[in-house]
């Protein structure tokens, strides 16, 4: 990830969770079904929109293949990052432990 901005890494440290929450336990992609459904469901709004966006770009995707999209570096998967279904794998635990880490690497 070239960006050294900290809500960039931080973003992207959640999704390296998320992968490896993915490659470990697949099911759990009901669960970022459930919240694209979810989000779907709130016609004209942003949700929606991005619920579309996300859709498109995992539709034919095997699990263990999202799970290394999500961590594709570079503007567009940057961007995808920013409205991500897929924060709902990561426990409070393991988001603040992200946090911290993160806060300590740039201070």
């Amino acid at each position: 990830m070239a960006s050294n901005h900290i809500p960039d890494q931080r973003t992207y440290a959640f999704h390296l969770k998320a992968s490896e929450i993915l490659r470990e336990k697949p099911e759990r992609m009901d669960e970022v079904r459930s919240v694209l459904d979810h989000w779907r469901a709130m016609t004209g709004t942003q949700a929606e929109g991005w619920a579309e966006k996300w859709q498109a770009l995992i539709k034919d995707l095997e699990v263990s293949e999202i799970a290394d999209l999500i961590c594709n570096s570079g503007e567009e998967m940057d961007f995808y990052r920013k409205s991500s279904p897929f924060a709902c794998l990561l426990s409070d635990a393991e988001r603040m432990e992200i946090i911290q880490r993160i806060k300590f690497d740039y201070e």
